[in-house]
């Protein structure tokens, strides 16, 4: 791997975080709370996690857990697992990200312009028939 990588780059764990800002943003679209699992490797530092931690937290993360499963196996995922649960019981708003009595291509749309920032959707005609 490039050094880049394997050294302690904390502006590069803020500047790939916009990634995950945008999944957080989505699966918050859908009501329930949101935990984020950042797995731990051998070359991430403890001010790399703690970073990624906050900045998930500040986008609207319910929690965010460092956790080593990779590793570890369930042991290692022991603290990821009760961020579930508690997350679990807090209170659910629950939603669809679209109107069920939607169109399928309206659903569609919805889910391109919600999730994937697209202006719209082109079907083709064949699809349209399907």
């Amino acid at each position: 791997l490039n050094q880049a990588y394997t050294k302690e780059n904390l502006g590069l764990v803020e500047a790939g975080f916009c990634n995950l800002r945008k999944q957080i943003e989505n699966a918050r679209k859908f009501g329930v709370p949101v935990v984020v699992a950042i797995n731990r490797f051998v070359t991430d530092t403890e001010p790399e996690l703690q970073l990624m931690s906050k900045l998930a937290k500040e986008a609207g993360a319910f929690d965010a857990v460092i956790c080593s499963h990779w590793a570890k196996g369930g042991p290692g995922a022991r603290d990821l697992a009760e961020a579930v649960e508690k997350a679990c019981k807090e209170e659910s708003k629950f939603k669809f990200l679209y109107d069920l009595g939607l169109s399928i291509e309206d659903k569609i749309r919805t889910v391109a312009r919600e999730i994937y920032g697209a202006d719209d959707i082109e079907l083709l005609p064949e699809a349209k028939t399907k």
